[in-house]
């Protein structure tokens, strides 16, 4: 029996979950066997979904490449793969499988599917469906989910003794801890990751929630009287404990025992990303922390007020099932027009607290500025249309709070870092990865200069940290200066599949932008930031550099991730030479970019290769 819950480690970014589904739309209608389920482990290969460790560098190469694997190719991939599994002895065809149901468990939970032998055919529900097309509020989806998902339930087997809705009883947890703290004169931070992992993790009934609270309480106590060595000794020697007390395990078996403490983090680390999908929760103190979102705290307080976080009894699996495919499941118990008036005066408190705070820190430097006044509302509908422009509101000054802070280049060193990390990784690019460039490039560019705004298309929670990549048919950021306007559109693929994924969509949303711009005055420009720029990209770019897209010409900047890392470096050090570079300075290299493809005549990589040295001489002209 488990003495954890797990969301899921397979789908341990969210993201991956459309993916997968779309996989396993291809098995609709059969049934889910273990042919299928070998079938659909293979497909999500075919596709590109998954990666196996243990593969040669021609088909590690061939990732990169942006057709399909075919089937033949799937088959010596495997061939190249040996999956150990004592259970099956080793039987690859059943390892498959069994990789089959696990890859899709988690599509199972969410009620995305029904794919279970037992139950015959594969069936995507219409949430699913709704989920693949695009058009579903993921946020949602993962709301309702969240609320939703239990143990026990019958879907899934093993859960003796648990009582629990995972997140209800999360929210619970840090609700009542923030209230205990500050109760002992202290500022409610949320739960640290590694109170998560040893408590909320291993809290498998609603009913323990006091209990845990003081644990939780007693623990940092006691870790914050101890020095640091002492704390590390502490924490390590915790975890220790907990995992054999809660996996039973012997006391002499170190290598278990690391094994499973890795698995709490895990766990720890996956039920945070899919919560915070919620928004219900953001980070605090640098991403150590999780606390309960300040511009949801009326919704979740109705949460806390309506659901103690105990599992719910159905009739039979099929009840079970239509309740977590069904999108109107739970009722939001805020959904009428008294606690939509709280909520909506919450979200005007804290635009307004907002707008304040950006006054009082940057007089004189204001982005936007709002009216912001109460107005007489009287129906749900109105309500949920202001409520949603607020939010809005909220965004745009957090945004804006961000950019005048990051003008002090306070961050400019880790940034670097950062992007560094990701132009140089050598490993598999991580799911999460792509959603790091996106946020690093976006902080990046509003420590650059002096912008009136840079939009990302990314949505964010509460903390303004990215929650999914920018929507597609969309840039990655939108950049507005007075003299000119530009979007920039970042990317970690260096294969053909960069030029597939990028090439003809990034001249299309810089086309599509220039139509949106409002000041037609300004010239446009498009920034675009890889790891390297493939040659297929290169000269789809070119063609539009030098012949146009649609009949214009467009300026397009192509720069590796090193090449832009060079351009902070150049500003950070006039910097500390009490010289800060603005955006007008920034539009002279973009346009020293552009028009060295003059002097390049017909070759694209002789426009390439002299980015570097254009870089270096903006940077000694604005030295000199």
């Amino acid at each position: 029996m488990p003495g954890t819950w797990s969301i899921s480690t397979t789908i341990r970014n969210p993201e991956r979950n459309v993916p997968f589904l779309k996989a396993l739309s291809k098995f609709e209608g059969q049934v889910f066997d273990e042919r299928v389920q070998r079938n659909f482990f293979k497909e999500l290969i075919k596709l590109k979904a998954y990666k196996p460790t243990g593969i040669s560098k021609y088909f590690k190469d061939k990732y990169e490449e942006p057709e399909e694997f075919t089937y033949e190719e799937v088959e010596e991939i495997f061939s190249q793969v040996h999956y150990s599994n004592e259970q099956y002895d080793d039987d690859q065809e059943e390892i498959y499988a069994m990789r089959g149901r696990t890859a899709v468990g988690n599509l199972n939970k969410m009620g995305l599917v029904i794919a279970r032998k037992s139950m015959g055919s594969v069936a995507i529900s219409n949430l699913g469906k709704e989920v693949m097309s695009g058009n579903a509020d993921l946020s949602n989806v993962f709301l309702r989910y969240c609320l939703k998902w239990q143990l026990p339930n019958l879907a899934e087997k093993g859960y003796k003794g648990f009582n629990i809705i995972p997140f209800i009883a999360t929210l619970h947890v840090i609700h009542k801890i923030n209230r205990e703290w500050k109760r002992l004169g202290k500022k409610p931070v949320g739960i640290s990751k590694v109170e998560f992992a040893l408590f909320l993790i291993t809290l498998i009934d609603y009913r323990n929630i006091n209990k845990k609270v003081k644990e939780i309480i007693k623990f940092r106590l006691v870790c914050q009287a101890l020095d640091k060595n002492e704390r590390h000794k502490y924490v390590d020697m915790c975890f220790v404990e907990t995992a054999i007390e809660v996996f039973n395990l012997s006391p002499s078996n170190e290598k278990v025992i690391t094994k499973k403490v890795n698995n709490l983090f895990d766990y720890a680390d996956s039920a945070i990303r899919y919560y915070r999908q919620t928004k219900m929760l953001i980070y605090r103190g640098n991403g150590r922390y999780v606390d309960l979102a300040p511009t949801r705290i009326v919704e979740i307080r109705s949460i806390l007020q309506n659901f103690d976080g105990g599992a719910i009894e159905f009739d039979g699996i099929e009840d079970y099932l239509d309740y977590v495919a069904d999108i109107n499941q739970p009722v939001l118990p805020w959904e009428n027009v008294e606690d939509l008036q709280s909520v909506y005066e919450n979200l005007l408190d804290q635009a307004n607290n907002l707008q304040k705070e950006i006054e009082s820190q940057f007089r004189g430097q204001e982005l936007h500025h709002f009216v912001l006044i109460q107005q007489e509302l009287n129906s749900i509908t109105e309500y949920n249309v202001e409520i949603s422009r607020l939010r809005e509101v909220i965004r745009t000054l957090q945004n804006d709070l961000s950019i005048l802070k990051e003008r002090s280049l306070q961050n400019i060193d880790s940034y670097i870092e950062k992007l560094m990390e990701l132009a140089n990784r050598r490993r598999s690019v991580s799911g999460q990865d792509p959603l790091n460039l996106e946020w690093y490039v976006a902080m990046s560019l509003m420590a650059l200069d002096d912008a009136k705004e840079i939009a990302p298309n990314y949505a964010v929670g509460d903390d303004n940290i990215p929650l999914f990549t920018a929507p597609g048919g969309t840039a990655d950021i939108e950049c507005y200066y007075n003299a000119f306007n530009m979007i920039c559109e970042v990317t970690l693929l260096k294969g053909r599949d960069q030029w597939y994924n990028e090439g003809q969509p990034v001249m299309r949303h810089l086309r599509d932008f220039e139509e949106k711009v409002l000041d037609r005055s300004n010239e446009n420009y498009c920034l675009f930031i890889a790891p390297n720029i493939h040659r297929d990209t290169l000269n789809t770019f070119w063609m539009s550099v030098k012949l146009g897209y649609e009949g214009q010409i467009q300026k397009i900047i192509p720069l590796t991730i090193e090449q832009y890392v060079k351009v902070l470096e150049v500003v950070k050090v006039l910097n500390y030479q009490g010289k800060r570079v603005n955006h007008v300075e920034i539009k002279q290299l973009f346009d020293l970019i552009f028009e060295s493809h003059k002097q390049a005549g017909n070759v694209s990589t002789v426009w390439l290769e002299n980015i570097d040295v254009l870089i270096q001489q903006w940077g000694n002209s604005l030295s000199a």
